[in-house]
């Protein structure tokens, strides 16, 4: 059964139907210790169990080897190892070998004393790296950038370069299995991918079994499982789950988690430990489902490379964490980190319980590790014991019932009790969870709340009604289960004579928890009816509410002005006129100047004839409005009506150099030799965006002709826009005549448009004598 990777809350919602009751958090149950290592920066790390030590390297600008004890404690130092890096222990435990690769030298150190032993010089520019003893001997990777090999150390302390006989393009990393074999594997990362080697190790030789490059662009660690049949690759990139056969590097199925960045390690009985994301670690068991502990040191600490080591049985996991830069190593010690935690979650079919009503209590578990093959109920044993007011002590469930795990709710299997609730005092559920194998032992109490409990109210009326009409509204009490008749129901009536509710009154429930409310509303408009059962002696209050809109008849409003266009700063008389009403007078006036929000005119009560009179000077379209609030039996009203700006337009002949009457009409009389006729428009006020249109007429056959009109042209910024015609267009002696619209903005006008007057003209021939 697949399980991903979640926190104990978020399978909680998984656990369909059940109210969690949340247990200590994952990390509560392995104790763990920090403890800030008085290095600079990290390379390896070696459990030394029998002699109670751990020994750290710290690599390039270190003078020495540090050794703790197996808490981390009692620091001391290994001096004159200068630069030591990869670091592995004998076979026999009696010596701890330390790669100097600033030394060109391999350094053999007694772990009873702590003091250097031999130190094995492997040639100039060699570089050792990475120690490890696989076939009773010792080996190591080599080389420098563009050149690498595999070399050994026998028991007599003789140095064998090129071991392998193949090239390296860097120094080749070596592992091997937690616990002595022959298996050895080495590996350099080659751009995308990384090359891998793994080898029989037997009497001081190296026996290829498979070389191959396996898709691994960014390789930080690797290990052998301790079988030594598969390689566990960690990829901070490319986290995966692949087993590759050390036979012949093939992918073999999966593990039980990917296998993340920074560092992997393998315990003796196969248990592994890798980094998690950018920022933790984790440990898990080889095959299988889910993980056994998870840790999040928190951003910036991250895993540090190789930073993970197991204690030889298991019960111990440490691991070494750096800041962003690499540095400030801290070492921190995990226990039982072969344990997965087990979280348990209960429900009750509701919440909360009435006295002596029917429950089905469940309780559920929750852990990272999946049930193995085969098992359908998470191991070990379950006790469940119910308290309550006549039981305080406990009683045990003999024989709960088991529901075996289903894959989609219960992934652990869920044990169920049922029951009936007491008639006083609290009821709980203590549930204690054994443990067993890899699951931690786990218990948790759940209260289940019992009380008195309120049923549920529905009411049906009528949407609308007539004022002095019967109308009624009918009411039901329900309960989830058997109950007895008890307890009435009040009402309280709200509308516009009572803004505060009045009581109108207390009807009786029925056997089946029926009732109704018979009334005849004289106040129209909103009538709201709250009802509120008290619960009698056995149930909670429960209220509900339902409104009526009660008819209201209509006002009579109108509202006029004294005119309906006006020029700019003209007064305007606003009259409103109300009908019969019954207990309200009360009319408000409002204005709304074309673009501006409306506003409060005037508010009062009309005059003996209804009437209600404002004044209001008028600079742009108005639109005005009056409003009747409503009273007790007359609805809401408001009617509206507008008045028109009408702007004042001014016109000017250019160059006319005489007047001449035809009958009562006066002409503007213009010559030829003038070359241009002017004519001159304003309009006060205007509205940028505003234009106007010209046109010229020219009169024969009897009647007026247009001659051309010009399209609709803005105005200058004070109003005037000026016309100009050539006055060798106009036939001589005939009459002409000229006038212009002003025309407003076709969006957010702010009068209306206008006209101008004619103005009639005549050209003559040549110049005037």
């Amino acid at each position: 059964m697949k399980l991903a990777r979640f926190s104990p809350r978020t399978a909680a919602a998984l656990l369909l139907g059940l109210t969690a009751v949340i247990g200590p958090g994952a990390g509560d149950s392995y104790a763990a210790s920090d403890v800030p290592l008085p290095i600079a920066h990290f390379a390896h790390m070696v459990v030394d169990a029998p002699h109670g030590h751990l020994f750290i390297s710290g690599g390039a600008g270190t003078d020495g080897i540090l050794v703790t004890d197996l808490d981390g404690g009692n620091p001391t130092m290994i001096g004159g190892e200068p630069g030591a890096t990869g670091l592995a222990l004998s076979v026999d435990g009696s010596a701890l070998y330390a790669a100097l690769p600033d030394r060109d030298a391999i350094a053999a150190i007694s772990t009873e004393n702590l003091t250097e032993s031999a130190r094995y010089g492997t040639g100039s520019g060699t570089r050792p790296e990475s120690p490890a003893v696989a076939g009773g001997t010792l080996w190591f990777g080599y080389g420098t950038a563009g050149a690498g090999g595999i070399g050994s150390v026998d028991g007599s302390g003789t140095v064998t370069l090129r071991q392998d006989s193949g090239t390296w393009t860097a120094p080749p990393t070596l592992a091997t299995t937690p616990t002595p074999s022959g298996v050895l594997a080495a590996a350099v990362q080659t751009g995308d991918t990384s090359a891998f080697v793994t080898y029989r190790a037997e009497g001081g030789a190296l026996t290829r079994q498979a070389a191959k490059a396996l898709p691994v662009p960014d390789l930080s660690d690797f290990a052998v499982t301790a079988d030594g049949q598969h390689l566990a690759v960690s990829s901070p990139a490319y986290p995966r789950d692949d087993r590759y056969r050390t036979s012949d590097l093939a992918a073999d199925g999966r593990f039980a988690m990917p296998v993340g960045p920074g560092a992997v390690a393998v315990a003796p009985d196969g248990t592994m430990a890798d980094g998690v994301g950018d920022h933790g670690f984790e440990s898990f068991p080889e095959t299988g489902e889910g993980y056994y502990h998870e840790y999040d040191y928190g951003y910036p600490l991250r895993l540090a490379a190789h930073g993970l080591a197991w204690a030889p049985d298991g019960s111990r996991l440490y691991t070494v964490d750096v800041d962003a830069s690499g540095g400030t190593p801290t070492l921190r010690t995990t226990r039982d980190p072969e344990t997965a935690w087990v979280h348990l979650y209960g429900s009750s079919s509701t919440t909360p319980l009435a006295p002596g009503e029917a429950y089905s209590f469940q309780t559920s578990f929750v852990s990272p590790l999946s049930l193995g093959a085969g098992e359908s109920m998470i191991p070990g044993t379950v006790r469940i014991t119910r308290h309550d007011d006549a039981d305080p002590d406990g009683v045990l469930i003999a024989d709960p019932t088991t529901t075996p795990a289903n894959g989609s709710a219960d992934f652990f299997g869920s044990y169920h009790v049922s029951g009936t609730a007491p008639l006083t005092g609290p009821l709980s559920f203590r549930v204690d969870y054994s443990g067993s194998g890899h699951y931690g032992a786990a218990g948790q109490t759940f209260d289940i709340p019992v009380a008195k409990y309120a049923p549920t109210m529905a009411l049906t009326a009528p949407s609308t009604g007539g004022r002095a009409a019967p109308l009624t509204v009918t009411g039901r009490l329900t309960w989830p289960h058997a109950h007895v008749t008890t307890g009435a129901v009040h009402v309280v009536k709200t509308d516009l004579a009572h803004g505060s509710g009045q009581s109108v009154g207390t009807v009786p429930v029925a056997a089946d928890g029926g009732f109704a409310f018979h009334d005849t509303p004289q106040v129209g408009g909103a009538n709201t009816y709250a009802f509120s059962y008290d619960g009698g002696t056995s149930y909670l209050p429960v209220t509900a509410s339902a409104k009526v809109q009660v008819s209201r008849a209509t006002p009579s409003v109108s509202l006029t002005t004294d005119a309906k266009s006006y020029h700019s700063g003209a007064t305007v008389k606003v009259t409103a006129h109300l009908g019969t009403t019954y207990n309200s007078r009360l009319v408000t006036l409002y204005d709304q100047p074309a673009g501006k929000p409306r506003t409060q005119l005037k508010s009062g009560k009309v005059d003996a004839h209804g009437n209600l009179v404002a004044y209001y000077k008028v600079t742009r379209n108005t639109a005005f409005s009056a409003a009747f609030a409503g009273d007790y039996r007359y609805a809401p009203r408001t009617v509206t009506t507008s008045a028109t700006l009408t702007p004042t337009v001014r016109t000017a002949m250019q160059w006319p150099l005489a007047t001449t009457r035809v009958g009562s009409t006066t002409y503007q009389v213009f010559y030829k030799s003038e070359v241009n006729m002017g004519f001159n428009l304003q309009a006060t006020p205007h509205q940028p965006g505003g234009c106007t249109t010209m046109y010229l007429e020219h009169y024969y056959s009897g009647a007026w002709h247009q001659v051309t009109s010009q399209s609709c042209v803005p105005l200058y910024s004070d109003g005037w826009y000026g016309y100009v015609r050539a006055l060798k267009t106009f036939t001589s002696n005939d009459h002409y005549r000229i006038r212009g619209h002003y025309t407003p903005p076709a969006k957010g006008a702010q009068t209306a448009g206008v006209w101008s007057q004619w103005t009639y003209l005549t050209v003559r021939a040549g110049s005037p004598s």
